[in-house]
């Protein structure tokens, strides 16, 4: 009789393993689409900006040095080199708070927050 229970209750946790296993196999593929995504999206950007660079470059005397140079401006506006726009503070138009440059609305009154520049999240 106990073996007859300990086939049940290994029957149980085989049954068990097998959904685990198949949802942890569902959840990796779809974090697999979304990085195929996401990779498809960073190269048809990166295609974008170098077009937009050239383009500019060949209108204007601006160089690859003072690209550069701007490239890291933007990036130390947050004080940290890291290759990254960070989240800077700016201050509500109607209250004066302080609110994070990522939203599009105080948090504290709702007015509108006017973006720093056209690619602010």
């Amino acid at each position: 009789m106990d073996d007859y229970f300990f086939g049940l209750s290994g029957d149980i946790q085989n049954r068990q393993a097998r959904q685990q296993a198949s949802k942890a196999s569902t959840t990796a593929g779809d974090a697999l689409t979304e990085v195929r995504t996401l990779t498809s999206q960073v190269d048809r950007l990166a295609l974008a900006c170098q077009a937009m660079w050239e383009i500019v470059r060949d209108q204007t005397n601006i160089t690859e040095q003072d690209l550069a140079e701007k490239i890291s401006e933007i990036d130390l506006r947050d004080g940290v080199a890291d290759g990254k726009m960070g989240v800077q503070i700016v201050k509500c138009p109607q209250c004066g708070r302080n609110s994070n440059s990522r939203r599009n609305s105080c948090i504290w009154c709702g007015e509108a927050i006017e973006r720093a520049h056209a690619f602010e999240g």
